[in-house]
């Protein structure tokens, strides 16, 4: 049977198939000060038409996970199909307790767009303090609309428009594409991405985080200068969302400083060097001929001399 308590302002839903989940998860709300509605499935949770700042999903690996959660007397819970329901989409915050140590399962709830995921086989002082940290944390006061030309985000609907026109994208896509622009112009590395984005260890496959670009990329034309803004892909690091003049900008000036790198300034002092020993050389080579010229002019006179010396003592010696 449904219950909800409508003493306090915020409503949180619970949706859970045991009644010691159920039991649980109420006692742990009012000691945070919330009011707990809870349900049977995400159906009554609609017709119920009371609003709720939050959704919290009891999830049992013993529990089977084939029923589908449109039945109204359905009594399991299918966390990839419910999660996937546009209500549940819209869900200011959606946190999901599970029994399952699987990392498939938590990595499919948190890609369909849980934003916690809590192991519920931790004690109960644990369970409070993680259910308080992830409710505060939403709690806190914040502009619910991101407004970045053409790009506006809804942050309670957790949609984004493009010039008033709506952009299918996933619970994921919408996280990624947001915490993007809200961290524009700088570079946000793949472990905060991880962290933040994914509510996963900064040391798990970043393939997830480049699907997630690639996609984002497209739906939201982010490579092209129809919607101004670019997403600039840093491999091994990160990602960099950047307006498409500073991208602009920051090519022409990777062009402009390529020359500077390649000739670079002690050039002209080399050749300024290599002159002066190249004139010294030609002097020295220019000098070394002559030399060499007059020297074979010199021996020739040498032998003349002494040839007209003996002419000239044999003539006397006739004389005589």
């Amino acid at each position: 049977m449904d219950s909800s308590n409508t003493s306090n302002t915020s409503h949180v839903a619970v949706i859970a198939c045991e009644d010691t989940d159920k039991q649980l998860m109420t006692q742990l709300l009012e000691k945070a000060g919330y009011s707990a509605g809870v349900f049977d499935s995400v159906d009554s949770v609609a017709a119920s038409q009371a609003e709720h700042s939050a959704i919290i999903f009891c999830h049992r690996e013993s529990t089977a996970l084939n029923a589908a959660p449109q039945s109204e007397n359905t009594s399991t819970i299918d966390l990839p199909t419910v999660l996937g329901l546009p209500s549940v989409r819209e869900a200011q915050r959606v946190v999901v307790f599970s029994n399952s140590p699987a990392e498939e399962t938590i990595v499919t709830a948190l890609e369909q767009g849980a934003h916690h995921f809590f192991d519920l086989s931790e004690s109960p002082q644990i369970l409070q303090a993680r259910l308080e940290a992830a409710l505060r944390q939403h709690s806190i006061k914040a502009n619910r609309i991101l407004d970045v030309a053409p790009f506006k985000f809804n942050l309670e609907r957790r949609n984004v428009y493009k010039d008033s026109k709506l952009i299918s994208l996933s619970p994921k896509e919408y996280e990624f594409a947001y915490y993007l622009f809200a961290n524009r112009h700088r570079v946000v590395i793949n472990s905060e991405l991880m962290t933040s984005v994914w509510s996963l260890p900064s040391s798990m496959d970043a393939r997830r985080i480049d699907t997630a670009a690639c996609r984002v990329r497209k739906k939201m034309q982010l490579s092209d200068a129809s919607s101004g803004w670019c997403l600039r892909r840093i491999r091994r690091v990160g990602y960099e969302l950047l307006w498409h003049g500073d991208q602009e900008v920051l090519s022409h000036q990777v062009e402009s400083q390529a020359p500077e790198v390649q000739l670079p300034e002690p050039l002209p002092v080399l050749a300024e060097t290599r002159h002066p020993a190249s004139a010294a050389s030609s002097t020295s080579a220019a000098t070394i001929n002559a030399k060499r010229r007059a020297q074979e002019q010199h021996p020739t006179q040498v032998s003349e001399v002494p040839s007209a010396s003996i002419a000239a003592s044999n003539q006397a010696r006739e004389i005589a």
